[in-house]
């Protein structure tokens, strides 16, 4: 039903982005870093990469497996010994292509992205409500819109 991989990302973007309130740093530059990691933090959990459409960390073993791999080289045709010298070719197909990325929005869901992202902007709202006189602002903005 769901990749627990995925919510697993998602959840810790978010509670990173929680954290970041204990940064020592302007209200502005806190929400902004917090965006960046659920960002970054949601790339990570949707993407998929290579012509498999695997995860991240699938992909770079894959790619860490086949670099490391001992290569087979023939240096000899077998059809026709005593022609010329063939050009050493590795019998290796080709290096893998990266492929194109794409995004598995249909295997986690909108819900628990969506849910992530409330309970980030809820946290940050009460923060702001209570150590940043967050209220008298609002309280402020109030009066003026029904003067």
């Amino acid at each position: 039903m769901f990749n627990d991989r995925d919510l697993g990302v998602l959840g810790g973007g978010a509670l990173g982005a929680i954290l970041c309130l204990m940064l020592p740093w302007s209200f502005a530059a806190k929400v902004t870093v917090a965006v960046v990691i659920l960002v970054i933090s949601m790339a990570l959990a949707f993407a998929r990469f290579g012509a498999d459409r695997l995860t991240l960390e699938q992909n770079l073993k894959r790619q860490l497996v086949f670099r490391f791999q001992p290569r087979r080289y023939s240096y000899f045709r077998k059809e026709a010994p005593n022609s010329r010298p063939a050009i050493p070719t590795p019998s290796v197909a080709h290096r893998p292509v990266i492929g194109s990325i794409s995004f598995r929005m249909d295997e986690t869901g909108l819900y628990w992205l969506m849910t992530a992202w409330l309970a980030v902007i809820g946290t940050y709202v009460v923060y702001w409500a209570q150590y940043l006189d967050g209220m008298k602002q609002a309280a402020f903005w109030i009066q003026q819109t029904f003067k």
